[in-house]
């Protein structure tokens, strides 16, 4: 009732203002005939509704961050505006993923369809991912003296069980099938052929769809494409002569190699998007909306809010009282997690369904856990660069009795049932014990294998067939059932609004809204180390997410590295 005065009264005091604010919009309307979009390095899928303290606190790390879906409304305006005769991105390098990157990637390739000119200045040079969002334009320039680096597509894992060993600590782990690797690079020494195989068929699928943008970039086949990598690197002409670019420029020289003036032709798109946006008055009842529930980040009880249980299945609940609701859009950007979490989210996402149709969209990775809370959605749609799969179960338990006689520490236990100190490092585990814990794993198992296969509407042989813990590309994962569709939010989106029970004429109206419910919790310990950002110590960070659950099982699949 409060705002629906607040609103009526503002909105009265607006009409007087009406006739200076047309005025105003007349004579401050874009002119410019190219949209210049400034990427920021960080690349993200949307931005998430932030505490209002927080935002204040992340205000710098907001200014470094481009929002694709804001580049994604900026196309859709710009193709529907005949005044625009193209957009020219400034792309420096990505700290982004390959899913962010073929979003950004599909919207140049969807406004050079829709007959709009499009260009590409790589400001700072570039590596792979830059020359693969660049692909898509018709023009690509490159600052002179920079450089693009084809080097070909790695990925590094760093094994720590002899550094461990030294130590006197030993990680026992205990995986359902034989790809569940999370826990190999603290308790193997190298590789195994599982994980080899599964990862070696990730980098292939990223080197193809690598190499078909270039194909297309420079008229070469795939094959010729690859022989790039056998130079390397780039400079100035000789990145011309390969066709990777098209000319030199610096960033001040674009308007004039596009050949418009700069201070008639050209308009920011922070500009031209905030006058496409900007409201004189405000709806006076709450349109309906699409909730967008994000998931991202290991999931459990204690962890960041995005993958905390609590604060999804607020928002879950919330989404699915709110009549406003028309719908839910399940964000998943998540290797997965506490098994327990995992569940209870899942079965929210379930009671949602009931109500109103739910969809899950995956970025960069929806794996073991990731993929557990979305099994039952009505659609899944994923970024063919995306990683998901992962249907598995794993448990590690540390043993640190080495350490523990080397430091004089000795253990005297009193207990009342043969298992009592079944937790405890101080002791390697029994027969009895062992076989325990691997019937709890088939026990979890078999409910995760046929909970995908009652979601997907398949037979458990089937999901079975294509689970064992394997973490597939999405590309492959679409080709074998379990992901319905490919593509970005956007086709979420789209695939959603068909599925909501509403007028056409509303349905193209209702627009997603982030929803985020946050505790007044303490961050968990070593939360804000991130060590995430450093590859020596991936391993470590597993070792704490696994004994921070203690023997508690885990749908997760933490031992992908990042395809580089």
């Amino acid at each position: 009732m409060l705002r629906l005065i607040f609103v009526s009264i503002r909105n009265l005091l607006c009409v007087a203002l009406l006739p200076l604010w047309a005025i105003g919009r007349w004579f401050g309307r874009p002119k410019g005939r190219w949209i210049a979009v400034r990427l920021k390095p960080r690349l993200v899928e949307a931005r998430q509704p932030l505490p209002w303290i927080q935002r204040i606190l992340d205000a710098g790390s907001l200014r470094r961050t481009t929002s694709l879906a804001a580049v994604r409304r900026l196309a859709d305006y710009a193709i529907s505006d005949a005044r625009i005769e193209g957009v020219a991105f400034v792309l420096p390098p990505l700290h982004a993923g390959w899913s962010v990157c073929a979003g950004l990637r599909d919207q140049i390739s969807r406004l050079k369809e829709q007959g709009k000119s499009t260009a590409v200045l790589l400001a700072r040079g570039g590596g792979h991912r830059e020359l693969y969002v660049a692909s898509a334009a018709d023009r690509v320039y490159l600052a002179p003296r920079s450089t693009i680096t084809l080097l070909g597509l790695s990925a590094q894992s760093h094994y720590v069980k002899p550094m461990l060993d030294k130590l006197g600590l030993e990680v026992e782990p205990f995986a359902r099938k034989e790809y569940k690797t999370a826990a190999e690079r603290v308790s193997r020494e190298t590789m195994s052929e599982p994980q080899r195989e599964q990862l070696q068929a990730l980098i292939e699928g990223h080197t193809h769809a690598l190499l078909e943008a270039l194909s297309q970039r420079t008229g070469l086949t795939p094959g010729e494409a690859k022989k790039l990598f056998e130079i390397g690197v780039f400079r100035d002409q000789a990145a011309i002569d390969a066709k990777l670019a098209d000319a030199l420029a610096y960033e001040d020289e674009l308007p004039g190699e596009l050949g418009i003036d700069p201070k008639k032709d050209l308009v920011e798109a922070e500009r031209y998007l905030g006058f496409k946006e900007v409201k004189l008055f405000r709806p006076i009842r709450r349109p309906p909306y699409i909730a967008v529930v994000p998931i991202k980040g290991a999931i459990s009880e204690t962890g960041t809010p995005t993958g905390r249980r609590a604060s999804i299945v607020a928002a879950l609940r919330h989404a699915r009282r709110d009549r406003r609701a028309l719908g839910v859009l399940l964000w998943v950007d998540s290797p997965g997690g506490s098994a327990e979490a995992s569940d209870l989210i899942h079965r929210e996402v379930v009671r949602v369904k009931e109500k109103k149709p739910v969809v899950a969209y995956f970025g960069e990775v929806a794996a073991s856990g990731g993929y557990y809370v979305a099994a039952h959605a009505n659609a899944i749609v994923a970024q063919p660069l995306g990683l998901t799969g992962s249907i598995g179960v794993v448990s590690a338990r540390l043993l640190a009795s080495e350490l523990l006689d080397r430091v004089g520490i000795r253990t005297e236990v009193l207990r009342t049932g043969p298992y009592a100190d079944f937790h405890s490092p101080h002791r390697p585990l029994t027969d009895d014990e062992r076989a325990l814990m691997n019937r709890e794993l088939d026990a979890f198992y078999d409910s995760f294998v046929s909970l995908v296969a009652d979601g997907r509407g398949r037979s458990m042989d089937e999901i079975e067939q294509l689970a064992r813990g394997r973490v597939w590309l999405a590309l492959d994962a679409h080709r074998l059932g379990l992901v319905d569709e490919l593509g970005g939010m956007d086709a979420a989106l789209e695939r959603l609004k068909d599925l909501i029970e509403v007028p056409s004429r509303l349905r193209e109206r209702v627009r997603p809204a982030m929803l985020a419910v946050y505790r007044l919790e303490p961050p968990p310990p070593g939360a804000h180390l991130r060590l995430d950002r450093s590859p020596m110590l991936e391993g470590l960070w597993d070792l704490f997410l696994l004994a921070s659950e203690g023997p508690g099982v885990l749908y997760h699949a933490i031992s992908i590295p990042r395809i580089r």
